[in-house]
């Protein structure tokens, strides 16, 4: 069967363009977490770790590994666009699927904000004399007329700020390495790096795994290009998983050589740029500025990554007038993008940068995508071994089980604030889903036709 009857199957035609390949997708998973992350919140998780980021990473590496493997299994039951969204929406109910979408979209609208915002702070530092609403101007412009243009040219902009984010890990691991062997620490290779008996405490780990959990966000994105890969059959799955253990190592150096360099947390002068006297303690001015300027830089990839992946979203749902569809569905005749949620999303991201402090924002920010893994994860147990049958208790079952166990762990753990924001917003897509019910028979008829599984059956899907 063809791409094109595959998501004419689904009740949909074939209208986004078909250009993306394996390595495009990687990139654009590797982008939208971005290596440098674990730079930018290496402080505040060494903080809340006490000293344990490599645990830290190593639980929240735990919970998305058996995440991504169900994000990918239900890429090949549903190939279409809308990624958390659609699954549960076809593999449990259209209300969960849109209440799980609902709260992936906060998400997505919170994730550019954050970047805008650390970009913009680090951007204003360097050149005070630009103004910081001005910087924030130059950020979402740029990065809403790219995504406009289409998911190619993102494509390029993307392999070009891989390399060089990639580039300042590996300069960071390198430096720290020829500092270690230098006699600066008492050795190259120190279990102190990863367990510190005098400072550990497990609630204290799993506290920082929600910032962890932070620096994957963004490897689900990969299933909202699903309609625009070519010859999508096996590699949206496999670029997860690639993308997922690409950036696990890079963030396992950072976490353990950052450690074994600066073991005591309590001696940042600020959580909150504390890399920055690690990577000047190591690699003096040049290597600083270098890390400096790469995290000004990726800010705007990943806030691209991003609102391209927020802006799919929000065209599945539109596509599926769960929201106004003449406006959230519409594409861009040449470009064939969904031009009106792009600059949906450039709005929203403008607005939230300039009102929204940095703090609340990185509190904030992981809600959303803990609960949509936890509703993906639940999809495969639904979709694969209750309705299909499978048989595969391991795969199917058990998996999808444990991520979901880890990731409701990880979301008791997080802020009040964060609980706060997240539930509120839940309530209030409770709230226009029964608004919308009561208010047109049409929305419930939308509802039930949404509902519908793979027309080929999961029989077919039970790899």
């Amino acid at each position: 069967m063809s791409q094109q009857a595959k998501v004419e199957s689904f009740g949909y035609k074939q209208e986004l363009k078909r250009s993306l390949g394996l390595k495009d997708l990687v990139i654009f998973g590797m982008v939208f977490m971005a290596p440098v992350s674990c730079m930018t919140i290496f402080g505040l998780m060494a903080a809340s770790s006490r000293g344990h980021n490599f645990l830290a990473y190593l639980l929240g590496f735990t919970a998305m590994l058996f995440t991504a493997y169900s994000y990918g299994k239900m890429a090949e039951a549903f190939p279409i666009a809308g990624s958390t969204y659609s699954y549960t929406q076809r593999a449990i109910n259209a209300k969960l699927g849109f209440l799980a979408g609902w709260v992936m979209l906060m998400d997505y609208f919170l994730i550019p904000m954050l970047l805008y915002v650390i970009s913009a702070m680090f951007a204003h530092a360097l050149l005070p004399q630009v103004p910081y609403w001005a910087w924030i101007l130059i950020y979402v412009v740029p990065v809403t007329f790219i995504n406009i243009m289409g998911v190619e040219l993102a494509a390029k902009v993307n392999m070009v700020m891989t390399a060089i984010m990639v580039a300042a890990v590996l300069a960071f691991v390198l430096a720290a390495v020829k500092y270690a062997l230098a006699g600066n620490v008492v050795s190259l290779f120190s279990m102190q790096a990863i367990y510190n008996p005098k400072t550990f405490s497990l609630s204290a780990v799993v506290s920082a795994s929600v910032l962890a959990v932070l620096s994957y966000l963004g490897f689900d994105a990969i299933t909202t290009l699903t309609e625009e890969v070519h010859e999508p059959a096996g590699k949206i799955s496999t670029a997860i998983i690639i993308a997922c253990l690409l950036q696990t190592v890079l963030y396992f150096g950072v976490a353990y050589f950052g450690t074994l360099v600066a073991p005591d947390f309590a001696l940042f002068k600020n959580p909150d740029t504390a890399f920055f006297e690690i990577a000047l303690k190591v690699g003096g001015s040049a290597l600083q500025t270098f890390v400096t300027l790469v995290i000004i830089v990726s800010g705007a990839s990943t806030a691209l990554a991003g609102q391209s992946a927020a802006s799919r979203l929000l065209y599945g749902m539109g596509r599926d007038k769960m929201i106004p569809p003449k406006f959230f569905a519409y594409l861009h005749p040449r470009y064939k993008t969904p031009t009106y949620s792009i600059l949906f999303m450039g709005i929203v991201g403008l607005i939230g940068a300039l009102l929204i402090s940095m703090e609340s924002l990185s509190e904030m920010v992981a809600f959303g995508g803990i609960f949509g893994f936890i509703c993906v994860n639940l999809s495969v147990i639904l979709h694969f071994y209750v309705k299909g049958k499978s048989g595969k208790f391991f795969r199917h079952a058990l998996c999808p089980a444990l991520g979901m166990a880890i990731c409701a762990y990880i979301m008791w753990g997080m802020s009040p604030l964060a609980k706060i924001v997240g539930f509120s917003w839940l309530a209030a897509g409770v709230f226009y889903l029964v608004a919308r019910s009561f208010a047109s028979s049409d929305f419930k008829s939308i509802l039930e036709n949404n509902a519908l599984v793979n027309p080929e059956g999961a029989a077919e899907e039970n790899g």
